[in-house]
């Protein structure tokens, strides 16, 4: 572990109280992050990288990351993703910063990563964020198909929706800022086509209704941000047109990941007129 830079009086402090075992976890390493200014690098918010417990990153499994939701308790936080990487002070305290080491593609090579949780007045999960934006990218991968006069982007239901509903997680929400930014650069007016699809299980009537709902959601937080809602259409398939064919009757493990290319959305962009 890194030599830590502790004050004296809170060694002694932290020693006495038999809490030494529980620094990290309890934050009685430093004082309270909100006036740890020495530790930021300027302009970004972010603690240095080298005063963190690791000597470099975490691994971290992505699916835990994107189980990270509004509303979470620090407990909960801390059972999906551990508790933070870096000193983050004593009572009440309102940031954790984390460094995480995340793979790129199917080979051994990763990337080191910055993640920073926020909480409200009531220690509620209110926000996250990310210092590099090819970070969130490894979680939530999308697929830009550039067509004559169109891109269609096409982002899975399993990471941009909490499962088994149509309300958008935060991964699901910076994959939509990050298209926005590519429509925004690639077209002056645009023409935007939401369609929701589901996988083969579950009822017609139900699919179509989630499907629906979702494609609504992501046309709804588009126009959040500004797009015209006007421009921007937003349809339900359920489980029609399906990108792939998985053996097996039953929605198993084995045969739901198979089937996950088929629970989707597809953003397709035209210039309008």
């Amino acid at each position: 572990m890194k030599k830590l830079r502790l004050d004296s009086a809170y060694k002694i402090f932290c020693v006495a109280a038999g809490i030494v075992p529980l620094l990290i976890a309890a934050g009685c390493a430093s004082p309270p992050n909100n006036d740890r200014t020495d530790l930021r690098d300027a302009g970004d918010g972010f603690p240095a990288l080298d005063e963190n417990w690791h000597d470099g990153g975490r691994f971290v499994d992505p699916e835990s990351i994107l189980r990270i939701t509004e509303g979470q308790s620090k407990d909960q936080v801390r059972q999906l993703i551990g508790d933070p990487s870096f000193s983050e002070g004593f009572f009440r305290v309102r940031e954790w910063n984390y460094v995480f080491n995340l793979y790129v593609g199917e080979g051994k090579e990763y990337i080191t990563c910055q993640y920073q949780v926020h909480f409200d007045d009531d220690m509620a999960l209110e926000s996250t964020r990310w210092r590099d934006q090819q970070c969130p990218r490894q979680i939530v991968k999308e697929e830009i198909k550039e067509e004559p006069e169109q891109k269609v982007i096409t982002l899975s239901g399993d990471v941009l929706f909490d499962f088994d509903s149509a309300k958008l997680g935060l991964e699901g929400q910076r994959a939509l800022d990050r298209a926005l930014i590519g429509i925004r650069q690639d077209f002056n007016d645009p023409s935007i086509e939401i369609v929701g699809y589901t996988d083969r299980f579950g009822s017609e009537p139900y699919n179509l209704s989630l499907s629906q709902s979702r494609a609504e959601a992501v046309k709804r937080y588009l126009m959040e941000n500004g797009v015209s809602g006007n421009a921007i259409s937003a349809l339900g398939k359920g489980m029609a047109d399906p990108v792939v064919m998985c053996h097996g009757a039953t929605p198993t493990l084995s045969v739901a990941e198979c089937l996950r290319p088929n629970r989707r959305v597809e953003i397709t962009v035209s210039e309008h007129g």
